[in-house]
C-alpha cells in the first residue's frame, strides 16, 4: 500500500511538472526557432589546416535580435579547432527577424591515427524582448586523418601525394589578347594616319600634305603672303594636273569629288588669292596664315579620305 501511494505521488508530481514546463517550451519555439543548419559536405579525411564551414539560419519574433556580446570569439580555440571567421547577417521578413550566422573553423589538431572530432556545440542568445532566449546548435562529428601513419620507420616513403592543380586553359585569353592588340595597333595607325605630317610615312606625302607642312614653317608675324599663296596654288595645280584658275573650280570638283564638301572654302580661297595677288589687297598677316593652315589641313584630310 505504501509503494502504491509513492507511485501515485510520483506520478502526480511528474504530471504537475509537465503541466508547468510544456507551455514554456512551446512559447519559446513559437518565438524563436532554427530554420536550417548547413554543415560541411565532407565528414571524413579532414586533415590539419583544413577549414570547415557551417551556416545556421534562425527566425525570431521582433523585436528580438542576436546578442553579439555572447557570440563565440574569432580566434577562439576549442578541442583542436580554431574559429577562423564568423559572419552575422540579419534581415526582416514579415514580423520576424531572420538571422544567418556563418562559422568557419580551422583544424589544428594532431593525432597519430584517425580520430573522431566535432564542430563544437554553440549557444546563441537573442535579446530585446521580455526575456533573453537561447538556442542551442548541436555539435557535428567528423573524422580527422593524420598526415602520416603511426609508427612508420621512414616518413618520406609514406608521404601522401599532393593534389596536382588542374591547368588553366589560356587559349581564350590568348585570343582576346591578340584581338585587343590588333585593335590597339589599328587605332594607333589610324591616329597617325589622321594627324601625322611626316613625309616618310606611306600615303602621307600628298600635294596638300606638303602644302600644309610648308605653311606651318612660315613665320606668322612677318608673313610672305605671296609665298604662302604659291604653296596652296602648287597643291591645287598638282592635283588638277595643270594650272587651276578660279573659273575652273567647278571642273576641279567634278574631277575630284572628295573635295566637294570644301567647295565654299575653296571658292573663298581663290577670291582672296586674286584680291591679294592682282588687286594688291593685303590680308591681316597672322590671321591670313592661320586661315591657310586650317584650309590646307582640311584639304589634306579630304586627300587622305578622312
Amino acid at each position: 500500500m505504501k509503494n502504491l501511494m509513492n507511485k501515485f505521488v510520483l506520478s502526480g508530481s511528474l504530471f504537475v511538472s509537465l503541466l508547468f514546463v510544456a507551455p514554456s517550451i512551446t512559447a519559446q519555439e513559437s518565438e524563436a526557432k532554427i530554420l536550417s543548419i548547413i554543415n560541411p559536405t565532407i565528414s571524413n579525411g579532414i586533415q590539419v589546416g583544413d577549414v570547415l564551414s557551417r551556416k545556421v539560419e534562425f527566425a525570431v519574433n521582433l523585436p528580438y535580435q542576436i546578442s553579439k556580446t555572447t557570440l563565440p570569439m574569432k580566434g577562439e580555440r576549442r578541442n583542436g579547432l580554431e574559429l577562423a571567421e564568423i559572419k552575422v547577417d540579419s534581415r526582416q521578413h514579415d514580423s520576424r527577424n531572420i538571422v544567418t550566422i556563418a562559422l568557419h573553423y580551422q583544424v589544428f589538431a594532431s593525432a597519430a591515427k584517425p580520430v573522431v572530432m566535432q564542430l563544437p556545440e554553440e549557444n546563441f542568445v537573442f535579446t530585446g524582448g521580455a526575456k533573453a532566449m537561447a538556442i542551442k546548435v548541436p555539435a557535428w562529428n567528423f573524422w580527422f586523418s593524420p598526415l602520416v601513419a603511426d609508427g612508420i620507420s621512414n616518413a618520406k616513403e609514406n608521404l601522401q601525394p599532393q593534389f596536382i592543380p588542374t591547368l588553366v586553359d589560356i587559349n581564350l585569353h590568348h585570343t582576346r589578347l591578340m584581338v585587343l592588340i590588333g585593335l590597339f595597333i589599328t587605332g594607333l595607325v589610324g591616329l597617325i594616319y589622321i594627324n601625322a605630317d611626316r613625309r616618310w610615312l606611306p600615303f602621307m606625302n600628298g600635294a596638300f600634305a606638303q602644302a600644309h607642312r610648308n605653311l606651318k614653317k612660315l613665320p606668322k608675324k612677318q608673313v610672305d603672303e605671296k609665298k604662302a599663296l604659291i604653296y596652296m596654288h602648287q597643291a591645287f595645280n598638282t592635283v588638277h594636273g595643270e594650272n587651276l584658275f578660279a573659273s575652273e573650280v567647278e571642273q576641279f570638283l567634278a574631277a575630284h569629288p572628295e573635295f566637294c564638301k570644301l567647295k565654299t572654302s575653296i571658292t573663298a580661297f581663290f577670291e582672296r588669292s586674286n584680291a591679294s595677288l592682282f588687286a594688291s589687297q593685303q590680308q591681316s598677316g597672322e590671321q591670313f596664315i592661320n586661315d591657310l593652315i586650317g584650309l590646307s589641313k582640311s584639304l589634306r584630310d579630304c586627300e587622305r579620305g578622312i
